[in-house]
């Protein structure tokens, strides 16, 4: 039996009533030479009786099993797989008719390339489009490849997936990340510029539970960092300026937020992160010195008046603490006592992401979909020429002051952030900061309930245990 050119794969549980249209936007393709592997993983939504109506379609194989989860079960698909490029496709997405032969052809074109990935129409739960993404060119419009392909709709050739060892059956959470990170590793990525896939966004869909996507991407990182450069070799003061009362910030750290000063959050998430070889709490207030000295892992540093004026840049204090300091440091990460929803995690990841993409410096953000306008002559003017619909913006990235890591040659008198700048996503609800009264409230609020869920965790726990 002649193999075929490519194998899309259709993993399915429990969307009866979009996998039909995945289906049959495989078997209209233009390009002829694919085979497709549908796999119902334990649905309970009738779709079985769905896809028996394929079960003697040709170049179509069926598999029905018991609930394996989606990485388990694509690596069942790349061991049926004949064809010599592979791709996924949701059972709650579409292609466009001519997908297989643009993608197919990129590869037959473009040895040098392992994995190629078009642009996408985003459509909403009744397959009306909303918007659509455009995605930059890899090698000529970005240089830093630390935006991962789209999981599905993806084609790779086989031989390069197979030597990767397939999917990480430890991750749960599939967004294709992690082996986003593994491919750009040893093999060339490519991009087309036509939207050649229908994304579908409802409430259901794994795209819209970004909490977990993103805690899901901190650990993939952490464990690629560990299993494949160790601790990074990057050595790490961490700094957390606080000015004196007469500016007001010192109130507010030493001040009690959910049961605790507000300094105490950031140094816990400093410390315990295990990221700082050493955390410097450096300031001109000698209440605040007071209260973090003696404790254990941190250095309190008194700083001189004239770096900690209300117009002061930070630069001069971060050039000041890493003269003052005995040891040498590749890199310095600022942490803001003003930013107390920021975890171990947060620091952690800052870390991670400098060392796999090999940054100057990495800040946190968040992903911001509102119109923004700029005040011309006439009035307010879009920044975007158009006005969209929020599922059709494109993001704009946000500054949330949370965390800022630097390597030590990036510092200069007015500023510490290199030219090829790194990122890490946090949350809207984990980036305020404390600014006024009315934050301080809304913050406080966010930690008694983070504190609350946790003890509810902590119980669940208990009860699991016993």
């Amino acid at each position: 039996m002649t193999s075929p050119k490519v194998t899309v794969y259709i993993t399915n549980h429990n969307y009866a009533r979009f996998v039909q249209q995945a289906i049959d936007s495989v078997i209209g393709q233009k390009f002829s030479d694919w085979e497709l592997i549908i796999i119902d993983d334990g649905s309970t939504d009738g779709s079985q009786e769905v896809l028996r109506a394929y079960e003697t379609a040709p170049n179509v194989q069926l598999v029905l099993q018991e609930n394996k989860g989606l990485t388990v079960s694509s690596n069942i698909a790349l061991r049926l797989s004949r064809g010599e490029y592979i791709m996924r496709l949701d059972a709650d997405d579409y292609l466009d008719e001519n997908a297989l032969l643009v993608l197919s052809n990129v590869l037959d074109t473009h040895p040098e390339v392992g994995l190629v990935y078009p642009d996408f129409y985003a459509i909403d739960e009744r397959g009306e489009i909303v918007g659509m993404k455009r995605r930059n060119k890899v090698g000529r419009e970005i240089t830093l490849p630390d935006v991962p392909a789209h999981a599905a709709c993806t084609m790779i050739r086989r031989k390069c997936l197979q030597e990767l060892g397939g999917y990480s059956e430890e991750i749960t959470c599939h967004d294709g990340y992690e082996l986003w990170l593994r491919f750009i590793e040893k093999f060339g990525v490519y991009n087309v510029n036509v939207p050649l896939f229908y994304y579908r966004q409802h409430g259901s869909s794994l795209s819209a539970d970004k909490e977990k996507i993103l805690e899901s991407r901190r650990l993939i990182k952490r464990r690629f960092v560990d299993e494949r450069r160790g601790n990074g070799r990057i050595s790490v003061v961490g700094i957390i300026p606080v000015r004196g009362r007469e500016h007001g910030e010192a109130g507010y750290a030493l001040r009690e937020i959910a049961g605790r000063p507000l300094i105490d959050y950031t140094i816990e998430a400093a410390l315990a992160s295990a990221v700082c070889r050493a955390v410097v709490v450096v300031s001109e207030d000698d209440a605040t010195l007071e209260h973090v000295h003696g404790r254990p892992g941190v250095v309190a540093m008194k700083r001189p008046p004239n770096l900690a004026r209300a117009n002061s840049p930070i630069a001069p204090t971060v050039r000041f603490v890493m003269e003052a300091l005995t040891t040498d440091f590749d890199a310095f990460m600022l942490l803001y006592v003003n930013s107390p929803l920021r975890t171990s995690s947060h620091v952690r990841n800052a870390l991670d992401t400098m060392v796999i993409f090999d940054v100057d410096s990495v800040i946190s953000v968040y992903e911001d979909l509102s119109n923004h306008y700029l005040h011309v002559g006439e009035g307010l003017q879009p920044l975007f020429p158009r006005r969209m619909l929020r599922l059709e913006r494109e993001a704009l990235w946000v500054e949330n002051g949370a965390v800022y890591l630097s390597r030590r040659q990036n510092l200069r008198d007015d500023d510490y952030l290199g030219q090829r700048i790194g990122h890490i996503v946090m949350l809207r609800s984990e980036s305020f900061q404390i600014d006024s009264e009315e934050d301080f409230f809304l913050v406080e609020r966010m930690l008694l309930d983070r504190a609350r869920a946790a003890r509810g965790d902590a119980a669940r726990g208990d009860v699991a245990l016993a």
